[in-house]
């Protein structure tokens, strides 16, 4: 093809029509069009083009594709603009993907934020295109001398928009815009655009322009490095770790809340890590210094302000968007120390990291508040001598509880076996007590028969609801003739109670939940996701997953035991050891204790 500039370079998903055509007014580019009923391009998904060489931007407006000569056409025609005006421009121009790949730049070098190629100088206005790879991530910046213009996306790019006020900075929203989307630029706007997915890259049109001026619209740009604390304003790129020959000036940033901090301090980890790995050395910003900043233990006065703004004294978000946001940012920052520790493990046990915290947070506070109780309740008002019993506890975890059994009940350690599918949970059980890695979906009476089973923490409940029946009948023929299952589950309704925050009791130790209800298969099930954070060394993020509990009908509870356990079965309120009515749905304290014993 010579000096031709070829952009074939796009998939097609479904049949469609194929020609060659050729831009208004350019003779040596060859654009491969296509019209497609389910294309890459329609749903954002761009190939990457052929980048031996790039266009440079049009010198006249004749050189622009019809959609973009009929914006400049109409910005020339009309001498008062504003931004929401050119936006509804931008609308009507009916932009394609196609118009704009000859400016793409999906090559851009590592230690460019995004791919940015200018497409027309129109004096007042520009136009521009980004391209974002997976990852990409732009600084959080306003648009320099821009009065009014518009962003039109080609794929998902997340949205971001902060509040500047007072000498603080704190972020309002993020969104996921949609394929074709548009949204307005005031000259107010300080915001953040990227591309979080792992696997697709698109591009975006950006047009800025400012009446007042000739040329340079978007220069002397303000970039906020929360990080360092500055603002660095630039002429090019609002690229994270700016190298210092863009920089004009700089200027003190506004303080940023711990939400703005981190997620700031995270996106330039990345930019830097992603740089050093591409092979470049010589870099403003040095990884280990921003991984020391980012895990900084002296971060968690900070943070626990601002959790104390925005949670109640019961520990329930009072404002769930920012909490949604919160959990979001330290979903990604416990992935990026994950692998910036080189943590590449890949077991399935969903308590690996969790059974380090989990007497912190959830088996101590459960101890002392109501299992110790109803433990003493069970001795006393069942005449149980746990010191001539033989116990076998079902999901024991950490062994906290089993130990409290042996130790302040009198049962002898020898008596008692506990049972766990977490090897990471028998690791730390096994140091004090007996334990083993069980499923009690397997336990066989032809092996050992039991004075008495003991499942705390609704452990029945993290079973899959069709294994929830049977598995109490295991229980129920592991039981001697006369012994006694006894276990808490929580009620349907127990997201009412759930708190979203938690801390150990020194406060080294913060664990955030963010629970819902979810259908499987015609089941109804508390799904809640857990992210930890330890201050006792290093600041230490754990993203524990999403962790799913059956919950049936306390009535069906009931009746499943009573299915299989002949000798009589009774059900408290777990904390406060009140009776349940056969009849009733829930209890006060969204948790209940079931005492069943065996004929």
């Amino acid at each position: 093809m010579g000096n031709h500039r070829c952009y074939c370079a796009y998939r097609c998903f479904t049949a469609g029509v194929l020609w060659l055509a050729f831009y208004p007014q350019t003779t040596h580019v060859i654009i491969l069009r296509a019209l497609l009923i389910n294309s890459e391009i329609e749903t954002g998904c761009i190939m990457t083009n052929s980048q031996s060489s790039l266009r440079p931007p049009a010198n006249s407006i004749d050189e622009l594709p019809a959609s973009l000569q009929y914006i400049a056409q109409s910005l020339v025609k009309t001498d008062t603009l504003q931004a929401k005006q050119v936006r509804q421009v931008v609308m009507e121009a009916k932009i394609q993907p196609l118009d704009l790949m000859p400016w793409s730049d999906f090559n851009h070098s590592a230690t460019d934020s995004y791919g940015r190629r200018l497409v027309y100088d129109g004096s007042f206005f520009e136009m521009m295109v980004m391209s974002w790879r997976p990852g990409d991530v732009s600084a959080i910046h306003d648009h320099g001398y821009t009065q009014w213009g518009a962003v039109q996306v080609f794929g998902p790019a997340e949205h971001a928009t902060f509040l500047v006020q007072d000498g603080e900075i704190t972020c309002l929203s993020r969104t996921l815009l949609k394929t074709g989307q548009s949204m307005a630029v005031g000259h107010q706007l300080v915001h953040q655009m990227g591309n979080t997915t792992d696997d697709q890259q698109f591009i975006t049109f950006h047009l800025y322009g400012n009446t007042q001026r000739n040329h340079d619209i978007t220069a002397d740009a303000r970039v906020f490095d929360l990080n360092k604390g500055i603002i660095e304003r630039t002429n090019g790129g609002v690229f994270h770790a700016l190298p210092q020959h863009l920089v004009n000036s700089t200027e003190p940033a506004p303080t940023p809340d711990y939400l703005c901090w981190l997620r700031n301090t995270v996106d330039i980890t990345q930019r830097v890590r992603a740089a050093k790995n591409a092979g470049f050395t010589n870099l403003s910003r040095h990884l280990d210094t921003l991984h020391n900043d980012l895990f900084d233990r002296r971060k968690k006065q900070q943070l626990l302000a601002d959790l104390n703004q925005h949670v109640n004294s019961d520990g329930h978000a009072i404002n769930s968007y920012w909490w949604k946001l919160l959990c979001h940012e330290l979903t990604v920052a416990a992935q990026v120390q994950a692998e910036l520790l080189q943590d590449t493990s890949s077991s399935n046990d969903a308590f690996q990291t969790y059974a380090e915290l989990y007497d912190s947070v959830i088996g101590q506070p459960c101890l002392d508040s109501f299992i110790s109780k109803y433990l003493q309740f069970m001795r006393d008002h069942y005449e149980i001598d746990f010191s001539q019993s033989s116990l076998l506890s079902l999901g024991c975890g950490t062994g906290l509880t089993e130990r409290y059994i042996i130790e302040q009940l009198g049962m002898h350690k020898k008596n008692l076996l506990g049972i766990d599918i977490s090897e990471a949970m028998i690791h730390v059980a096994s140091q004090h007590i007996h334990a083993e890695i069980g499923d009690v979906m397997e336990i066989d009476p032809a092996v050992q028969r039991w004075d008495l089973a003991f499942c705390g923490l609704n452990i029945f409940q993290y079973l899959p609801h069709q294994n929830f029946a049977q598995a109490i009948s295991k229980v129920a023929a592991v039981v001697k003739p006369g012994g006694y299952f006894f276990g808490d589950f929580i009620t349907s309704d127990h997201i009412r109670w759930y708190p979203n925050l938690v801390f150990s009791d020194d406060q080294q130790i913060i664990s955030l939940r963010t629970p819902k209800l979810i259908e499987k298969n015609q089941q109804m099930y508390q799904q809640s996701h857990i992210l930890n954070i330890d201050f006792r060394n290093q600041m230490r993020i754990t993203d524990e997953g999403h962790h799913q509990r059956y919950l049936p009908p306390l009535s069906r509870v009931r009746g499943i035991f009573e299915q299989f356990f002949s000798g009589g079965v009774e059900i408290y309120d777990a904390v406060s050891l009140d009776p349940i009515s056969a009849d009733a749905d829930t209890c006060l304290s969204t948790r209940y204790l079931v005492c069943a014993r065996n004929e």
